[in-house]
């Protein structure tokens, strides 16, 4: 066990997330794109079962099940709209930055 004095300790490091940076990392570029895929592969998953039940099945398209597979799926779908809107954003912000390094952000 270490005992320090209350003087020995460092200061918290205090991190803030800069929302208006212009460039991601590599890391979350990969994030960004990994979860899409992954949205994307759940988003068909969903389309298949509302089509089996209602299509397949003759489900009416009002029963309670129906509705919560209807509402994750429009959920999953605007999150990848999202990711895909900021990693355009991204995309085209780089593109200024290398065709004219004076640009600033849009």
């Amino acid at each position: 066990m270490i005992l320090h004095l209350g003087y020995e300790i460092p200061e918290p490091e205090v991190k803030t997330m800069d929302a208006e940076s212009p460039n991601f990392t590599s890391e979350e570029v990969r994030i960004l794109k990994n979860q899409i895929r992954k949205n994307r592969i759940a988003i068909d998953e969903h389309i298949k079962r509302l089509d089996l039940f209602v299509n397949h099945e003759r489900i009416p398209g009002h029963v309670d099940f129906i509705e919560k597979l209807r509402k994750r799926l429009f959920v999953l779908m605007e999150e990848n709209d999202t990711f895909r809107k900021v990693l355009w954003k991204h995309f085209q912000q780089s593109f200024l930055l290398e065709k004219d390094p004076s640009a600033k952000s849009i």
